[in-house]
């Protein structure tokens, strides 16, 4: 099956019931009723693959984790509040006091402040490699390392990493691998078949798609893993509601037409990019000038509607004012909805073992579904703002001839 019929498959628990419609219904409830006093006394025996209180799951959330598992090429996954809840469920369910976890230096900023404002105060160590290590981090590997996240492209700065080369070295030594799949959605990466043990997704963009639900998800294929997750997930108290658990679902439906828009548009915007005085390089993934092109089509099946820019430096005395002069994008830092958004990046991200060479400004942009020819006509505007600092050169002066 492709994935494009997969997005739109769903069980029809409403059948029994006499009521067949097109869409999921949303099963509401706390307490979760018994039969029988033995099925209540017995209730924790279905926690993993039933219902035993609404925390725990619903037939709705139930359904949403079934129809992302199999986009996921996986066994199972578990939903839990927001994107950063699935990083931090992954690393609790893995690594404890003592053990090591690894994580890229580009990774999604707020993964850094968990590290080393929580994860440290539980005892975990982590530690930051260069996200174009590839089959290198071998060397960092040993039996205190129990997890290795890959983030590829990287946050903001776009790197690909070599997640086929990192699967082996890890594999070697006994280390676990996760991927925060998020950029890509399971559209157009498949983590899990690659040899990865979790895959990450932040709901919340691309999945549920109308920046109006915060969720996220793990998807595995190990069984014992996938228990672990619902374990710790229990212990945090983790949980979510069926309204979001429907509108993640509805979004999936339409996943793979708003994934190609956005990669259209986002292809000619980078491309229109490419050729302004005022940019100095495009980060893009797709494009052949990118760093890790050949990466991006050995492991990818396509790119979706983030990328981010480095302006000139001179530019940066403007960058504010030619931002906001934007018509029709929304200036913030969440992206994957249907409308286009910017962010301003400087100074320029953290990093701990590598540096980025990025001296002028980094722009972010996450193209939505508006008509491109807008997008274009309203980013030409504002980089009339932009070139207007530029420096023109001096004539020479009649001695100088």
């Amino acid at each position: 099956m492709h994935d494009d019929t997969r997005c739109l498959q769903t069980n029809d628990a409403t059948a029994p019931l006499g009521f067949q419609s097109l869409s999921f219904p949303v099963f509401r409830g706390s307490t979760v009723v018994f039969p029988t006093v033995d099925a209540y006394q017995r209730r924790r025996e279905t926690f993993y693959d039933g219902y035993s209180y609404g925390l725990y799951g619903t037939p709705t959330s139930r359904t949403l984790e079934a129809r992302i598992a199999s986009l996921e090429c996986g066994t199972y996954s578990h939903v839990v509040p927001s994107g950063l809840a699935a990083i931090v469920l992954t690393i609790l369910a893995v690594a404890k006091a003592g053990d090591q976890v690894l994580l890229p230096d580009s990774v999604y900023d707020p993964v850094r402040t968990l590290s080393d404002n929580f994860l440290s105060f539980l005892g975990i160590e982590v530690g930051y490699y260069d996200p174009l290590i590839g089959g290198g981090i071998a060397a960092l590997l040993n039996d205190r390392v129990r997890l290795v996240l890959v983030e590829s492209p990287g946050s903001a700065t776009m790197e690909i990493q070599d997640m086929a080369a990192i699967v082996k070295a890890a594999r070697a030594s006994g280390s676990l691998v996760a991927a925060d799949n998020t950029w890509a959605t399971p559209l157009r990466l498949k983590p899990l078949a690659m040899g990865i043990d979790f895959s990450i997704c932040a709901l919340s963009k691309y999945l549920s798609g109308h920046s109006d639900v915060l969720m996220g998800s793990v998807a595995v294929r190990d069984e014992t893993l996938y228990r672990r997750l619902r374990d710790v997930s229990r212990y945090l108290g983790y949980g979510v509601s069926p309204e979001d658990c429907s509108l993640v679902m509805r979004g999936i439906e339409t996943l793979p037409i708003r994934l190609d828009r956005a990669e259209a548009n986002a292809l000619a915007i980078a491309k229109w990019l490419q050729e302004r005085p005022e940019v100095l390089s495009v980060l893009h993934p797709a494009l052949p000038s990118h760093p890790g092109h050949e990466l991006w089509q050995r492991d990818f099946l396509g790119s979706s509607g983030l990328f981010s820019v480095v302006l000139q430096s001179w530019t940066r005395p403007r960058v504010a004012s030619a931002i906001e002069s934007l018509e029709f994008f929304s200036i913030g830092a969440s992206w994957g909805g249907t409308k286009s958004i910017v962010a301003v990046i400087d100074p320029q991200p953290v990093r701990t073992t590598t540096r980025t060479d990025i001296q002028g400004p980094l722009i972010r942009f996450s193209i939505g579904l508006e008509h491109v020819d807008d997008l274009l006509a309203d980013l030409e505007k504002s980089f009339r703002i932009l070139a207007a600092e530029m420096v023109e050169p001096s004539m020479p002066t009649r001695w100088e001839i």
